[in-house]
């Protein structure tokens, strides 16, 4: 009996090591359901933006934590609809997992005035807790570079909304191409499995 649970150690401790990583890998069927396309867990491209607050803003200083980037305009139906329900699940992990996660707004409007005056209007009110506003520059380098590196090529148009995960390793791991109503549970049940 010593003997066979000896020799069932190594299997045991496999499965067991098999079973924990499952568990924290991300759910396939849940990100397929909610519309998560796998991105090719290259590095993300750098971003080196100016935040709305006129401060620098750099994704390499979010490291070791999981970022939501997001293209987006306030000339966009489908970004302005789908921003209420992103924000609010920006504020939702930011809170429930301090120091853990981040949700990024890159703004490819023509200048901050318009940004301004739509974050000013109902129902945000000038708030934007929980999410991080930048503008990209002029010939949207950012925009084009996430586009690119998400699909291991360069699309021929570029359409908005559209975000991108990016793993605690800095690693570009999915993206969703359109609006959604960010407060499926899939959503925030997707984002956490990367998270913990």
């Amino acid at each position: 009996m010593h003997l066979l649970r000896f020799a069932l150690a190594p299997l045991l401790a496999l499965l067991a090591l098999a079973c924990s990583s499952r568990a924290s890998a991300p759910d396939a069927r849940i990100a397929a359901e909610f519309g998560i396309d796998a991105a090719g867990g290259e590095e993300a491209p750098a971003v080196e933006l100016t935040a709305q607050d006129g401060s620098h803003l750099s994704l390499s200083s979010f490291k070791g934590q999981v970022v939501f980037v997001n293209f987006w305009a306030t000339w966009c139906p489908p970004c302005r609809e789908e921003m209420p329900s992103m924000m609010a699940l920006g504020r939702e992990l930011e809170a429930r997992h301090p120091g853990k996660f981040k949700m990024l707004a890159v703004s490819v409007d023509d200048g901050w005035d318009p940004v301004r005056a739509y974050l000013a209007a109902p129902p945000y009110g000038g708030k934007t807790d929980g999410l991080l506003v930048a503008l990209d520059r002029p010939d949207q380098r950012t925009t084009v570079a996430f586009y690119c590196a998400a699909r291991g090529g360069c699309p021929g148009e570029y359409k908005f909304p559209e975000s991108y995960i990016v793993d605690r390793r800095g690693r570009l791991v999915s993206y969703v191409v359109g609006p959604r109503d960010w407060s499926d549970p899939r959503a925030r049940t997707y984002l956490e499995s990367l998270i913990e």
